[in-house]
């Protein structure tokens, strides 16, 4: 069967190839999240879709959307507008590129109402908020158990029984152009590949290693010769590098130099990385590398980033994740009194399994 094309869709050019972002026609639209990590278990999530051939376009805010935009793994992409679209706008959208699916991973129902509103015939999300007034299959999100790419596996067996959910997310590739900005800002920064990524960021100030333990960190990877260099973008990220610099000049720093895509080619070079519960530790297990992560107010049993991961964490807390972006003891010692020695461990751990495993 020939697949009709999609006609244009407003604010996308016309003559746009396919890998560049134009949805194809009866595509399944998968809503992302506007948070990194959310969007990145996502993207894992649909390796059982993949298998099936069906097209995919990656739906949602531009900065999220850039990630996945001409990647291998979506047939499209689709960034909402800067001051955020209503469900009848996106329903002019799906109803004009003739969305065969949408699927809501978020935990919003505005992306299903507006495909009620467009007509699209298979609508599948959580019945949360409203959810279950406007989808043809749902299930309640707080009530599944288990990981978060274990509910939306659930999820996607509902609406696609045959598919196959054994099938591992193989490692995210971003579009050819992020790997010739990634060597750019390498060389610039003087940095051989199988460097150790040290990711500074966290979604709030109770999720990051305090400025201590980074420092701990990169002396001892200095005593050891490994090379290394600060990853992060926003300004509390920008505030700590540099707290970290006045302790440990001449660290390399690409904090706030990279956009998520080029911080996927980046990644795709390192050796590792070492993070906080946050985006770029999600973004960095699936690209495939190894990962240490270490969480504190975060349940790992919902949340760890899913592939090559060794979990860091300060054990015997009875208020171990809280879940909560304000700690209610008001130290936030589950990170603060984190030992630097452990995290230092699992570094090494990682080094001796990437020797134990290269050939003499």
């Amino acid at each position: 069967m020939t697949r009709r094309a999609a006609p244009p869709v407003p604010g996308m050019p016309s003559d746009a190839a396919p890998s560049q972002g134009l949805p194809p026609a009866d595509a399944v639209w998968v809503r992302m999240n506007r948070y990194i990590g959310d969007s990145v278990m996502i993207h894992q999530a649909l390796e059982p879709l993949r298998a099936m051939g069906l097209p995919l376009v990656a739906w949602g805010p531009a900065p999220v959307v850039d990630l996945f935009r001409g990647s291998t793994a979506f047939q499209g992409a689709w960034a909402d507008p800067a001051t955020g679209p209503g469900a009848l706008a996106l329903a002019r959208v799906l109803r004009q590129a003739r969305a065969s699916a949408v699927l809501a991973l978020t935990r919003s129902a505005r992306p299903l109402m507006a495909g009620l509103l467009a007509g699209v015939p298979r609508r599948i999300g959580w019945r949360e908020g409203g959810g279950f007034l406007a989808a043809t299959g749902s299930l309640a999100f707080y009530a599944a158990p288990g990981h978060q790419l274990d509910r939306y596996a659930a999820l996607i067996a509902r609406a696609w029984p045959d598919a196959d959910l054994s099938l591992p997310a193989q490692p995210f590739v971003p579009r050819p152009d992020a790997f010739v900005t990634a060597g750019v800002r390498l060389r610039d920064a003087g940095l051989p590949q199988a460097f150790l990524a040290l990711c500074l960021g966290a979604a709030s100030t109770v999720k990051r290693l305090p400025v201590a333990a980074w420092v701990a960190l990169i002396r001892h990877l200095r005593a050891q010769g490994r090379p290394h260099a600060l990853l992060g973008a926003s300004a509390e990220d920008r505030e700590q590098a540099e707290a970290i610099l006045q302790a440990c000049p001449d660290t390399p720093s690409l904090v706030g130099r990279l956009d998520l895509a080029t911080s996927a080619a980046v990644l795709g070079r390192a050796a590792g990385l070492v993070g906080n519960d946050s985006g770029l530790s999600h973004l960095a297990a699936a690209c495939g590398i190894p990962v240490v992560v270490a969480f504190g107010p975060t349940d790992p049993g919902r949340t760890l980033p899913r592939g090559r991961v060794e979990l860091v964490r300060l054990e015997g807390l009875d208020c171990l994740a809280c879940m909560t972006n304000i700690c209610r003891l008001g130290d936030a010692r589950c990170l603060r009194d984190l030992d630097p020695g452990a995290v230092l461990a699992a570094v090494d751990r990682l080094y001796s399994r990437q020797e134990a495993s290269c050939p003499h």
